[in-house]
């Protein structure tokens, strides 16, 4: 009796659940014109040079110990340090050097493109370990903000300015150089005239 009474319950529950007012979309699409994958092509000329960073990190190690002394050539203090983080390929193995990479953004906040240039570790033997003096150089640069149009237009711009203030600076020059030979003929006329004068007053005194 039971049984007869709960199936059909069952199957109302079943038409109530699937009466509901539900929607939803299923959406495909493969076309040509919609790509998985995106690549941006960028080479060297679509980058400025901005500069050399030099970072450096000093340690001592014992054994398996290590104790960092300054980074960046200023006392390290564990417990206050600024940590940053830059992706560079698998074969850059920074180690410690880690925690002299904020000294790039910190000089130059708007790059895009940084490149590890060279490497150093100067090694000092001591007793019982060994004192790491790690450098190294990374060269940084930024997305050209303008086209090669513009950079173009902007450098013959400077050009025509240098060659106005060239010619402004000549034409004044030339002024200048009129003005003194002038000045230097009004002299030499007024000596003419003195020695003039002079000459007729000695000839009146002799008379």
């Amino acid at each position: 009796m039971k049984q007869r009474i709960l199936l059909p319950v069952l199957l109302l529950i079943a038409v109530i659940g699937t009466s509901c007012v539900s929607q939803h979309n299923v959406e495909r699409n493969y076309s040509d014109l919609k790509p998985d994958v995106v690549r941006l092509e960028l080479t060297m000329d679509d980058y400025q040079y901005m500069g050399d960073v030099n970072i450096e990190v000093e340690y001592k190690t014992y054994g398996i110990f290590s104790k960092i002394l300054t980074v960046n050539g200023e006392k390290y203090d564990p417990r206050f340090y600024h940590k940053t983080n830059i992706a560079f390929r698998r074969k850059v193995k920074l180690g410690k050097l880690k925690l002299a990479l904020h000294k790039v953004l910190e000089l130059y906040p708007n790059a895009d493109y940084i490149i590890p240039a060279s490497f150093n570790d100067q090694v000092e033997h001591m007793m019982g370990g060994r004192i790491h003096k790690r450098t190294m150089t990374l060269k940084v640069y930024a997305i050209n903000k303008i086209s090669a149009a513009q950079a173009e237009q902007m450098h013959k711009a400077e050009v025509q300015a240098l060659d106005n203030k060239n010619a402004a600076l000549n034409q004044q020059v030339e002024a200048l150089q009129a003005e003194l030979n002038a000045t230097k003929e009004a002299l030499e006329k007024a000596e003419l005239e003195v020695r003039i004068s002079e000459q007729k007053n000695t000839k009146n005194r002799r008379r």
